[in-house]
């Protein structure tokens, strides 16, 4: 009976073992179920971005469909969304989050009825946060061992240490530079850092009689040293965005890889003015087309005529010439210039490209483009007329290899009557690599041919291309 009681203890405290073994297995699961969400790629051209602000926050649930932040790409401000159902357990980037690199971690995400305020970060992730300061100990020791500066090396570093108000309180109340210490980023002195040393020093500003009457104790060098570091002239810091950053990158590897040609031509728009006239005076007209939507289709149509300059190019693949036309138009924003694609132009009524021109333009505006809105195209109209601008050369959007700049209309006398006609001119920029100046003038002189006649532009018929796609 005793042997038969301690099987049974023994077979007990087994199963405890196992229950306990198969809870701290099922509580491991659990928390490797934890989902990371890294910063995606949200354009072919994107390496980072900046994180504008979270939509959702550390404990809330989403559904498929959700946005869960806002990104500032190198193209556009765009909504993360969500095809998956959760929480959002740990936001390890917070708002304002700059210059986040593709593949970074950004957040934690956890399903439904986990415990997301136990979540714990990945290792990688912490190790990554723990080397930023031993990295930055070694520069902070080659600080303090370089040579005392000169005092105006030191005065140029002041003047950019120091906000425009905080600066401005220094000079009412005649405080040293050195005596302050700021508590801005970086070090920077700020309005408050300087408020704070007055009150608790009961100083009281200066007037102008003082300001301008020297003091019989100090010497030249030391008033105009105190000029240095009280007075200067006054800046504005503004913050590049990554957008602004990206263009200034696409740019300028644009005209150091791309071999840019450019060749003109000058277009009689007169009946496209009267056409348009005809068009928005039709009682039935449901839209106000512009001159700009006529050159639209022109380009479409001579882009057809002409696919060897309706292409992409790569130094890996070399030339691509495209079966659709997709005209990128150059938009200005605040944050920067977006181009926003027509898709399939050539099959537009010029009433449509009114329309879809007028929509992308206002979610450009708005930062509300989606990458398939302004990723891609297969070449890009800018037009400056609207500003007075007669004639300009524009930078080749790549992979792209032509864009065409639009210039001002303008009133001129032409023929051994002196009539007065409408002129257009445009620039064309091509890829020398990818197009041949014959190319390239056969597509101008189709252009013009249709915007000289812009009947054809209003018409059903598609226009004939040379290669069959």
């Amino acid at each position: 009976m005793y042997t038969f009681l301690y099987m049974l203890r023994n077979l007990g405290r087994v199963a405890t073992n196992v229950c306990r073994q198969r809870r701290i297995a099922f509580e491991a699961i659990r928390a490797l179920a934890s989902t990371p969400l890294k910063m995606p790629s949200l354009s072919p051209t994107m390496s980072e971005g900046t994180i504008v602000r979270w939509l959702k926050k550390e404990g809330e649930e989403f559904n498929p469909g959700d946005a869960l932040c806002e990104i500032q790409t190198d193209k556009a401000t765009i909504t993360l969304d969500t095809e998956e159902e959760g929480i959002v357990a740990k936001i390890l980037m917070p708002d304002n989050s700059t210059d986040v690199k593709v593949g970074k971690l950004i957040a934690i995400l956890v399903e439904k009825g986990d415990d997301w305020k136990n979540v714990e970060v990945p290792k990688t992730e912490e190790k990554t946060s723990e080397k930023k300061p031993s990295e930055t100990k070694p520069v902070e020791k080659e600080e303090k061992q370089e040579q005392p500066k000169s005092d105006q090396q030191q005065t140029a570093q002041s003047h950019h240490a120091v906000g425009p108000a905080a600066r401005t309180l220094l000079e009412q109340y005649g405080i040293e530079l050195s005596k302050i210490q700021g508590t801005g980023p970086h070090g920077i002195i700020m309005k408050s850092d300087v408020q704070n040393y007055i009150d608790s020093n009961q100083l009281k500003a200066k007037s102008h009689t003082q300001e301008k009457k020297p003091t019989k104790q100090q010497t030249p060098d030391k008033q105009e040293k105190q000029i240095k570091e009280s007075g200067g002239r006054r800046y504005h810091d503004i913050e590049i965005s990554s957008i602004r950053r990206a263009i200034a990158k696409r740019l300028t590897y644009s005209k150091t890889n791309i071999p840019h040609q450019y060749i003109s031509i000058t277009s009689n728009v007169d009946q496209i003015i009267r056409l348009r006239k005809q068009m928005i005076s039709d009682p039935k007209a449901t839209v106000k087309v512009s001159v700009n939507d006529f050159i639209i289709k022109a380009v479409a149509y001579g882009l057809r005529q002409v696919p060897q300059m309706n292409g992409v190019y790569d130094d890996k693949n070399g030339l691509k010439l495209q079966s659709t036309v997709d005209i990128s138009v150059a938009v200005a924003t605040d944050n920067g210039l977006i181009t926003p694609i027509v898709f399939n132009a050539d099959r537009l009524s010029v009433q449509d490209i009114n329309g879809q021109v007028r929509q992308l333009a206002t979610k450009a505006k708005e930062g509300k483009l989606k990458p398939n809105e302004f990723q891609g195209g297969s070449f890009t109209i800018s037009n400056l007329g609207m500003f007075g601008i007669r004639s300009f050369s524009a930078v080749i959007n790549p992979p792209q290899i032509g864009i065409l700049a639009i210039g001002q209309n303008l009133l001129k006398y032409s023929g051994d009557d002196l009539k007065t006609e409408n002129q257009l001119i445009v620039t064309l920029s091509y890829d020398a690599r990818a197009c041949d100046p014959q190319s390239s003038a056969l597509f101008l002189q189709a252009f013009r041919s249709y915007m000289e006649n812009p009947t054809m532009l209003i018409t059903n018929n598609k226009s004939e291309s040379i290669l069959n796609f």
